[in-house]
């Protein structure tokens, strides 16, 4: 679906750029009725290629960071062949054959740019699904990888260690870590990756109830640097808990800043928008954005794209994101 819908729509696309070219030909009066014909046929089969397009590009490439875009940038060149074709040809405007063209052109920019809306929805939905749930991919973990949750687990946002699901109780109540009430990934050492945690978790050795007393009993790996040590916590269960506490308390956070930014800034924004197209538009002796020869910006198209614009910026700021915690661990 995805190769027949490329060339399909690659097709149709190139037979609509061409007939505004061939308008612009000395003979043009003559051809514009076999011009309209094929410019006819030409809508009908990209509004279906586009749509197989979109639907096979999401299944072959779905999780891709260009798969969006891809989309997008098509459906944008698409959308917005008014402007630029018109730039490049010495094609009328006013003729029947490149209204239609450029009007089947603009059609299936909609149409694309639609699904691929629904697309960057869709992945912003799965990756926040997806993190919030499992963090760190599974391949990733090596130190807890397997252990299961404490049946009477602790699981206390934004919590230390020990508040966390994968802190076994019978290494907690003879944990140093867990009565000096710090964390493991601060200490640089834990039950998940220093071997003397767990001999004196073993060997039932005893642990002094005070805090600082505790904290002095803490194992200290003078063998490896403070690098090999942040890699063993970047590898390890509970501190990827963590990081998924971390995650859900900075997407609400990265949601409700565009929120903000769109309430507080959607007038300027719409206003910089209208301009930008009408300097365009100007650009192009007036050539539109729905119908050749209009000469104003329709609030709907401002709007929209500037929705647009921010669930792509949404998506790409969650992308970064989700580096940022679950793969520098920041």
């Amino acid at each position: 679906m995805f190769w027949l819908g490329l060339v399909c729509s690659g097709a149709a696309t190139a037979l609509l750029i061409f007939t505004v070219f061939k308008m612009g030909s000395p003979d043009a009066a003559n051809l514009t009725a076999s011009a309209v014909k094929n410019a006819n046929l030409a809508q009908k089969v990209l509004f279906v290629s586009v749509l197989g397009l979109a639907v096979g590009s999401s299944y072959l490439f779905w999780g891709s960071e260009f798969l969006a875009v891809g989309l997008l940038a098509y459906a944008a060149l698409m959308y917005f062949a008014p402007l630029w074709l018109p730039m490049v040809t010495t094609a009328n405007s006013t003729n029947d054959a490149v209204s239609r063209a450029l009007g089947a052109l603009q059609e299936g920019g909609v149409a694309l740019g639609l699904i691929a809306v629904l697309v960057v929805i869709a992945d912003v939905l799965n990756r926040v699904r997806e993190r919030a749930k499992h963090g760190t991919k599974a391949d990733h973990i090596r130190l807890g990888k397997g252990i299961k949750e404490e049946s009477d687990k602790q699981n206390v946002f934004l919590g230390k260690c020990w508040q966390l699901p994968y802190c076994r109780k019978f290494v907690r109540e003879r944990c140093p870590i867990y009565h000096a009430k710090v964390t493991c990934w601060r200490e640089r050492t834990g039950c998940m990756c220093e071997e003397e945690v767990i001999r004196g978790a073993m060997e039932n050795k005893p642990i002094p109830k005070d805090q600082l007393l505790a904290q002095k009993m803490i194992p200290r790996n003078h063998k490896l640097t403070d690098n090999q040590k942040a890699e063993r916590c970047r590898h390890c269960v509970i501190y990827n808990e963590h990081q998924k506490h971390k995650y859900r308390a900075m997407l609400p956070a990265t949601l409700i800043g565009f929120a903000a930014a769109y309430v507080l800034l959607h007038g300027p924004l719409i206003q910089l928008l209208e301009a930008t197209v009408r300097k365009i538009n100007a650009g192009v002796s007036g050539v539109t954005l729905n119908t050749v020869g209009k000469a104003y910006v329709p609030a709907a198209f401002t709007e929209g794209l500037l929705v647009v614009l921010f669930l792509v910026a949404i998506s790409y700021s969650l992308k970064v994101l989700e580096y940022a915690i679950f793969k520098a661990k920041v």
